[in-house]
């Protein structure tokens, strides 16, 4: 995990001035001060995607983003495509004494991991309210309007463009520590209902079956009465149309944002003659939405369920996109 930026003190106005002064006599700029980050947060969840209807190489990957006030920005992320066949991954966490199937949780394979697999540097510059990224080694750069939430305790970042194939995402940062995190009693409390479900999915549906890009906004999520269990790991819900919900922890560790969210029906098990699905359930790595004052606003995540258990579907058997459950 990035190690956290610590805040900046106080500069006393002579030293102040006198830095400016002779940053101008070495034609060096001026650092950074923390009310220059973007929207003045440090740390952003985001996720991103490089998604076409007409393509079956589609990918997406779940990162946290830490910015200095020097311009360079660190990241960690988890990726997943299309080109690459990965079976589900045990998190470790058992859904017992749930209203579901008492079942080990599972994610996308290798979210469980203590790392992230991945990692970029680069720098970053805000002009007019555009946040732009710019990564090093020639790994592309990225653009996102940036604006605040919460009465300024969220930044915000609604997906521009970028030069390395992404083609839609979301992004919530703060100034709490990649280690701050909602308890499951915190979670199953919140209003579910004032959350958003945001999302682009790349399928193929019964009702369409040629790839798409199915979209949503403004609605809640379909699982909203949430019941904490699993020892205090879990939450978990069974909808009218016997879909079993979870979300745990992405691995049993303590002290990270990072969630999952597992879902599918329980026929589809019993159809296999199986009391837990190991078929091609949905896999949702996301991480949670933390703001400066600790409250938790939902989360920022990734659909990566791609077909491991019906060959003769291939790539087309795949579910794979971007989304936000999160507050308006």
């Amino acid at each position: 995990m990035p190690r956290d930026t610590p805040r900046p003190r106080p500069a006393r106005p002579a030293l102040v001035l006198l830095s400016l002064v002779l940053a101008c006599l070495l034609g060096a700029p001026p650092t950074a001060s923390a009310a220059e980050l973007p929207a003045g947060k440090t740390r952003f969840a985001v996720a991103v995607g490089g998604l076409a209807a007409g393509s079956t190489t589609n990918w997406v990957r779940l990162g946290q983003y830490t910015f200095a006030t020097d311009g360079t920005v660190t990241e960690q992320h988890w990726h997943w495509t299309q080109r690459r066949r990965e079976a589900r991954s045990s998190t470790g966490v058992q859904a017992t004494g749930c209203p579901t199937r008492s079942c080990t949780v599972r994610t996308a394979h290798g979210y469980q991991s203590s790392a992230a697999p991945q990692s970029l540097t680069g720098d970053w510059t805000v002009d007019a309210g555009i946040l732009r990224i710019t990564w090093d080694n020639g790994q592309g750069w990225e653009e996102w309007n940036v604006a605040t939430a919460a009465d300024g305790a969220l930044a915000t970042l609604a997906f521009r463009r970028s030069g390395f194939g992404a083609t839609h995402g979301f992004g919530y940062g703060s100034n709490a520590a990649w280690s701050a995190r909602a308890s499951t009693a915190t979670v199953a409390a919140a209003d579910h209902d004032a959350f958003d479900h945001d999302y682009f999915l790349w399928k193929v549906s019964a009702e369409n079956d040629r790839p798409h890009i199915d979209s949503g906004a403004g609605n809640p999520f379909w699982m909203r009465d949430w019941t904490a269990c699993g020892g205090g790991r879990c939450l978990a819900g069974r909808t009218a149309s016997s879909t079993d919900y979870y979300v745990t922890p992405a691995n049993t560790a303590t002290g990270h944002r990072r969630d999952t969210l597992w879902h599918w029906r329980t026929a589809l098990a019993d159809g296999r003659g199986e009391h837990c699905y190991t078929g091609n359930s949905h896999v949702k790595p996301m991480i949670q939405i933390i703001d400066d004052d600790g409250a938790f606003h939902g989360w920022v995540g990734v659909e990566a369920s791609l077909n491991q258990t019906v060959p003769a579907e291939g790539r087309l058997g795949d579910d794979i996109g971007v989304f936000r459950i999160a507050a308006h």
